[in-house]
């Protein structure tokens, strides 16, 4: 009878310990103070980082290539290999980040303003060759999951079957206790990759249009007279 009583008694504990470590092991961690000014994306491996075919960029850390956005200067994108598990050790991320010092942002830029240049920075980056294999539909779908403070090891949003999604929602996703260490950037070492200017009209489409105002112009005065 003894041995059955300390048998429910250590039976009793562990279902105690389990109920109270329940909150701890389903409740998505608070986000760090970089990751509220941010959006980061997880990419599938199928898609290849090239950071040696950006226009500008300055690597602050091996295989880590930062610059500041040439829609939006005041968001810098880094753009580096995280892991994902169970997707992936070495996945292809960018990250689009508002500068952070002391913990408040050196720029007012809105979740929308954000998301603007991330969706404007991802369609440059795959037209450029630097993240060969991501396909236009993805950044399209960006849309409806993008907002500010989703960043972060378990907010950060990964692209799972074509669909992007909260990593904490990934089936088998490895909680993480505490923030991970900042990326090494620095706003004023880190160079602007300008955004590419609208062409300038060629001499004959220039001249073909100013024919035909001119015709217009003719044909308007002739109804006049």
């Amino acid at each position: 009878m003894p041995g059955r009583c300390a048998s429910w008694s250590i039976a009793f504990a562990i279902a105690c310990t389990l109920l109270l470590a329940a909150p701890l092991l389903t409740t998505v961690a608070q986000p760090c103070p970089e990751d509220l000014y941010a959006v980061e994306l997880v990419l599938p491996a199928e898609v290849k980082l090239r950071g040696a075919s950006l226009g500008a960029y300055r690597e602050v850390s091996p295989e880590v290539y930062a610059y500041r956005s040439g829609f939006d200067e005041r968001v810098v994108v880094a753009l580096y290999h995280s892991p994902a598990p169970p997707l992936g050790t070495r996945l292809p991320t960018v990250r689009f980040q508002v500068p952070v010092e002391g913990g408040s942002p050196l720029f007012t830029v809105s979740s929308e303003e954000l998301c603007r240049a991330a969706k404007l920075e991802l369609s440059r980056l795959a037209a450029a060759g630097v993240l060969e294999g991501l396909e236009p539909g993805d950044i399209e779908k960006l849309d409806a999951a993008c907002s500010a403070g989703k960043a972060g090891w378990e907010r950060r949003l990964v692209l799972v079957n074509g669909t992007w999604v909260p990593y904490s929602e990934v089936p088998g996703a490895k909680p993480l206790l505490g923030c991970r260490a900042p990326l090494p950037l620095s706003y004023a070492e880190v160079p602007t990759w300008p955004a590419p200017q609208q062409l300038p009209l060629l001499p004959a489409a220039a001249a073909a249009a100013a024919l035909l105002l001119a015709l217009s112009w003719k044909m308007f005065k002739g109804r006049r007279s």
